[in-house]
């Protein structure tokens, strides 16, 4: 018999997303009608939408969400015209009217084309005809200031896709009330890059070496909700002296449940950190092309008064965009790495690893088995 040779140890380590994942047309094609379609996508923020007629806009691939109030009651239509398929709104946000830019045809909360210049001689649409070239309309549903669309006409509630994750949503929109930052901004590297790249802390100490390797002490916990996950972490002595300090100066009103620090992955594409009970980051990482996202980053800060106030907003921004941009220039680094030719495993994930095995796991769920 001859002897059973076992396979080296670092085949169990292997994820479940091969690098020739990270790039390529068809792949993103799959992942748009697998993984973003039937899920919950978060395209923006209520403080956006307030007066009739705001809207909001959202860039998926090649498609586009917009989402507009009339008269107090949000809807969300695929952005294309039913005439001749010009985009509608054409800006990330604003106030106007759903009517096309190419030729006036104007649509209404139903997403009906009411206003047609011209019909009675042009096209003589009847009331029925107007009613099925009504605009492909997405579900909606908001959890604090946080609305989310989902593409696909029948699946979950909101509140079922996110599980436990829906009342942290509540709970921190309703601790952190003021949009302090919102930025964005486009990476040139696949949108599964960024998320795993925004959940591990394995890079910290040499990508955040003067930035985030201060916040934070050695050992994160995973926790795991469905396809969702956080990691629970304790900041450091300098970190928690820092936040104890603004927190009376800027008399900021902390949350009793989150004192510490937490990262939430909301599948697929969102990745949160609450930090001090106090400060709430959200970045959408949303694919552009197969190899090019755009991360929309906001941040959120606790009720507080006094004039210390505003200086602790310019230090957490700042804070933030330095490491904004540490991760954009090591996102395109990686990028540059899993696009060469030849690469058809997939990467090594070790214990530091575990939330990005968690999210391949649940992207591979998603694309099915023999698809990755």
């Amino acid at each position: 018999m001859p002897d059973t040779v076992c396979p080296p140890h670092y085949r169990t380590l292997l994820g479940q997303v091969p690098a020739e994942n990270y790039a390529g047309a068809p792949t993103l094609r799959r992942e748009l009608d697998a993984i973003f379609r039937p899920s919950w996508l978060c395209v923006g923020f209520t403080s956006d939408l307030k007066a009739h007629n705001d809207f909001i806009t959202f860039q998926l691939g090649p498609h586009s969400i917009v989402v507009q109030n009339f008269k107090g009651a949000l809807k969300a239509f695929r952005n294309v015209c039913s005439h001749r398929f010009s985009r509608i709104q054409t800006e990330a946000c604003g106030n106007r009217s759903l009517t096309c830019p190419y030729h006036g045809w104007r649509y209404d909360g139903e997403g009906r084309p009411m206003g047609i210049p011209h019909n009675e001689t042009a096209f003589g649409l009847t009331d029925d005809d107007k009613t099925a070239l009504a605009l492909e309309a997405y579900a909606l549903e908001v959890v604090g200031h946080f609305v989310f669309v989902r593409m696909k006409s029948s699946g979950p509630t909101l509140r079922a896709f996110l599980g436990d994750v829906y009342d942290v949503l509540e709970h921190v929109a309703a601790t952190c009330p003021e949009r302090i930052e919102n930025t964005v901004h486009e990476v040139e590297a696949n949108w599964k890059l960024g998320v795993e790249n925004g959940v591990e802390a394995y890079h910290h100490p040499l990508v955040h070496a003067d930035t985030f390797s201060y916040v934070l002490q050695p050992g994160v916990v995973m926790n795991t909700y469905g396809p969702h996950c956080t990691h629970e972490g304790i900041l450091t002595e300098k970190s928690a002296h820092w936040w104890t300090t603004v927190t009376n100066m800027a008399r900021l009103t902390v949350s009793d449940r989150y004192r510490d620090y937490v990262s939430f992955l909301i599948f697929p594409n969102i990745v949160t950190t609450f930090t001090a009970g106090a400060f709430f980051t959200f970045q959408i990482l949303t694919p552009l092309s197969d190899t090019r996202m755009r991360i929309a980053s906001s941040g959120w800060l606790a009720e507080g008064a006094g004039a210390a106030r505003q200086a602790v907003i310019g230090a957490l921004t700042a804070f933030s965009g330095k490491v904004r941009d540490e991760d954009k220039t090591i996102c395109e680094i990686a990028q540059a790495g899993v696009s060469e030719h030849g690469l058809n495993r997939p990467p090594l994930l070790g214990e530091v690893d575990n939330r990005v095995r968690h999210f391949q796991r649940a992207y591979a769920d998603c694309m099915g088995v023999g698809d990755v």
